[in-house]
């Protein structure tokens, strides 16, 4: 087999195995990271290398490999600046280039994509929650006059929790994975 069809997880056994895999890894970091805001790096380290494994099964050999390795250099380059700005932890970097692994690396960007607006998505959430609609809409549409307003942060209530972005990670790259024209950038 030298290219993936429309979902490379739905081919064939091994595949459907391989995106059970993918999935399961991807929960147990999305439970992690939202229990302790910390992901494993043990279960990184799984993550990256089953995801190694699974695209040498795949395409063969050391393209495969390959393969495997630019698109977690890709994923790990997306995100480190995001590190670097303090934006994000370091699991979640290190997360997305893991299962990075697992994709193409035309899929690499259209999974960090969906990331974020998930990442956007349950962060709006997050205001309604910790600040209540009224406010939360009011900044929004302020915002929306002078962006510069969302550089100022809230002050998270006490008794609250800042978002697991590794949440947002994880169902991006699920998407992506399992869906990969859903964004229809590959």
């Amino acid at each position: 087999m030298t290219a993936f069809p429309i979902s490379q997880f739905s081919d064939s056994t091994y595949g459907v195995a391989g995106g059970a895999c993918f999935v399961g890894a991807l929960l147990i970091a999305s439970t992690t990271d939202l229990r302790s805001r910390r992901i494993s790096n043990r279960l990184v380290s799984v993550l990256g290398l089953l995801g190694v494994l699974y695209s040498v099964l795949a395409m063969g050999g050391a393209s495969g490999a390959a393969r495997a390795m630019l698109s977690c250099v890709i994923g790990f380059a997306l995100w480190i600046p995001f590190y670097a700005l303090r934006m994000l932890g370091a699991g979640d970097v290190k997360l997305f280039a893991a299962a990075s692994c697992w994709l193409a690396p035309s899929q690499v960007f259209a999974a960090a994509l969906a990331s974020a607006l998930v990442g956007g998505l349950l962060s709006v959430i997050g205001l309604v929650m910790a600040h209540g609609l009224g406010l939360t809409t009011f900044r929004l549409a302020h915002a929306a006059r002078d962006p510069r307003l969302l550089a100022t942060r809230l002050a998270v209530p006490a008794g609250r929790r800042t978002l697991p972005y590794g949440i947002a990670m994880a169902v991006g790259l699920a998407l992506v994975a399992w869906f990969p024209r859903l964004l229809k950038l590959v």
